[in-house]
């Protein structure tokens, strides 16, 4: 693995589980915390081979989200802001931490075993969930994080999506930066805190985000350089919409996973 990459994991846990444990209300406190995260994005952003409009989108997709999630539909709440700053950039920065997992040529040959861990651990955690915690709304969010995992192209990135999610939600609700509500509004399904399945939400800010790098805001140059996370979930959007009936394709050739490890790994299940 690269020295850069492992740097950046390393840092990202210290920083991040500094960050929770200093989370504290105040508007000065919060623009502190919020710009501290954001000169660390662009800090390992820089040297990363991810886009940096694939992060920009992924931060105001997730902001987009937590509006609706949070403040809209109440999934959940936060202890000292309504949505703390150092949340938008910290979306930025888990998904610069998932992309940059699936370019690593060390991780994609052992793709198949950490996506294999991924699915029989999340699945487990899952059951257990649903029978202790009575965690039916975590359980159907894993069934569907489950679905879109075992139908991807880039495995490795969307489970490198729930590791790294469901490290964070274990740290922030046991220090208690955010609860999630027991009994989902307007479904009338219990959940845990945090839910078992909460990793469909960074899978879905992946695929969004992809699909929006690709389709709405697709690079300049038809030459440009495709990392091998990008040229996989391209080819996702390509799969799923297939599985809906449409005729989606992508408008660059050379964004196809011919050249992703992981994808070759991977049987058409088609």
């Amino acid at each position: 693995m690269q020295k850069r990459f492992v740097l950046f994991v390393a840092a990202s846990v210290v920083f991040m589980a500094t960050l929770l444990l200093i989370d504290r209300d105040g508007v000065a406190q919060q623009l502190a915390l919020g710009i501290s995260t954001a000169v660390f994005l662009w800090a390992f952003a820089r040297h990363s081979d991810v886009e940096p409009r694939q992060i920009i989108t992924a931060i105001v997709v997730a902001t987009c989200g937590e509006v609706v999630l949070s403040l809209g539909w109440g999934l959940y709440s936060y202890k000292h802001f309504l949505i703390p700053l150092y949340v938008p950039p910290g979306h930025g920065l888990f998904y610069a931490l998932a992309a940059d997992t699936a370019n690593q040529p060390a991780l994609q040959k052992r793709s198949v075993a950490i996506t294999r861990f991924v699915m029989i651990f999340g699945t487990l955690y899952a059951v257990v969930s649903l029978a202790f915690a009575h965690d039916a709304w975590g359980f159907l969010w894993w069934l569907g994080a489950l679905a879109m995992i075992v139908r991807s192209r880039n495995q490795l990135m969307l489970s490198a999506c729930f590791i790294y999610t469901i490290i964070l939600e274990w740290t922030g609700t046991a220090i208690g930066n955010w609860v999630w509500t027991a009994d989902v509004p307007f479904v009338r399904l219990h959940s845990a805190n945090p839910p078992a399945g909460v990793g469909i939400l960074y899978i879905l800010l992946d695929l969004i985000v992809m699909a929006v790098c690709t389709y709405v805001l697709p690079a300049r140059s038809r030459g440009a350089d495709v990392s091998s996370a990008q040229s996989a979930l391209s080819a996702d959007l390509v799969r799923f919409a297939d599985m809906s009936g449409r005729d989606v394709r992508s408008p660059l050739p050379s964004q196809r996973p011919h050249v992703d490890l992981a994808a070759d790994l991977v049987l058409d299940r088609d």
